[in-house]
C-alpha cells in the first residue's frame, strides 16, 4: 500500500506540514545570512519572553506547544548565547523565572525585521481576501485540535481512496 492511499499529498495535513517547512528553512537561512544566531523555535521564545517577562519553563513550554524538555534544551542554547536567564521564582523555589536579556531583546528586534522578509516572500501574490481566509481556517484548526482528546474517526479521501484513521 502507498502512502497517498491514506493521505493524498494535497490533503491540508501535508501542504500546513510543507508550507511550515518552508517557510522555517526560509527564516532560518535568512537569520543565518544576516549574522544572528537563532532558530526560529529560539525566536519565538524569545517573542514570548518579551512579552510576558518572568515566565516560568513550564508556562513557555505550553505557548510553544513543545514538551518540557525540548523546551529546556531551546533556554539551555539561549542562555549560553546570552539570550536569557534563568532567575529564582519567588514564591516557588522548585521553578525558575526566565528573564530577556539586552542581547536577547536586540536578536527579538532584528529578527523582527528578518521575519517580515520571509512573510511577504510566503504572500507574494496571494490576494489579501485569500491570506485572511486561510489565517482564519488556520486558526480554527489550531482551536480544534489543541487540547483536545485524540478522537478516532475515519476520513475517506475525496478522490474516494483508502481511509484515513485519525
Amino acid at each position: 500500500m502507498k502512502q497517498n492511499d491514506y493521505i493524498p499529498n494535497e490533503s491540508l495535513l501535508c501542504l500546513t506540514a510543507w508550507a511550515s517547512r518552508a517557510m522555517i528553512a526560509d527564516l532560518n537561512r535568512r537569520f543565518h545570512e544576516a549574522g544572528l544566531r537563532v532558530t526560529m523555535e529560539q525566536w519565538r521564545a524569545l517573542s514570548h519572553l518579551c512579552d510576558r517577562e518572568g515566565l516560568t519553563q513550564n508556562e513557555l513550554s505550553a505557548l510553544l506547544f513543545q514538551e518540557k524538555t525540548s523546551v529546556s534544551r531551546l533556554l539551555t542554547g539561549m542562555q549560553r548565547r546570552g539570550y536569557v536567564t534563568r532567575g529564582s521564582h519567588d514564591r516557588d523555589g522548585r521553578c525558575n523565572r526566565l528573564l530577556i536579556t539586552d542581547t536577547g531583546r536586540e536578536v527579538l528586534e532584528k529578527g523582527g525585521a528578518v521575519a517580515r522578509l520571509t512573510l511577504y516572500a510566503a504572500e507574494a501574490e496571494v490576494p489579501p481576501d485569500e491570506l485572511e481566509t486561510c489565517r482564519r481556517v488556520l486558526s480554527r484548526i489550531v482551536h480544534n485540535l489543541r487540547g483536545q482528546p485524540q478522537a478516532r474517526h475515519q476520513v475517506q479521501p475525496a478522490d474516494g481512496g483508502a481511509y484515513l484513521h485519525v
